[in-house]
């Protein structure tokens, strides 16, 4: 369940970011470049800092589990 849990936070992540650019772009268009910078660069900061937390738990959970199955075998 938890790689479930994991594999779907995984495409959410990426699915924000790509709304985070979609958002970037179309404010090229309507508010101009200097706002659709301020969006795509806060945007993608947050998203890092966000994604980053998420996946340092994953890769912990996936270590933790590969060092559990290594002491019950």
């Amino acid at each position: 369940m938890k790689d479930f849990v994991i594999s779907v936070n995984n495409t959410v992540l990426y699915l924000s970011l790509a709304f985070i650019w979609l958002v970037a772009v179309v404010a090229i268009f309507t508010s101009g470049f200097l706002p659709a910078l301020g969006i795509f660069v806060a945007g993608t900061l947050c998203w890092c800092i966000i994604s980053g937390f998420w996946f340092v738990q994953s890769a912990t959970y996936e270590e933790l589990r590969k060092l559990n199955a290594a002491n019950k075998g």
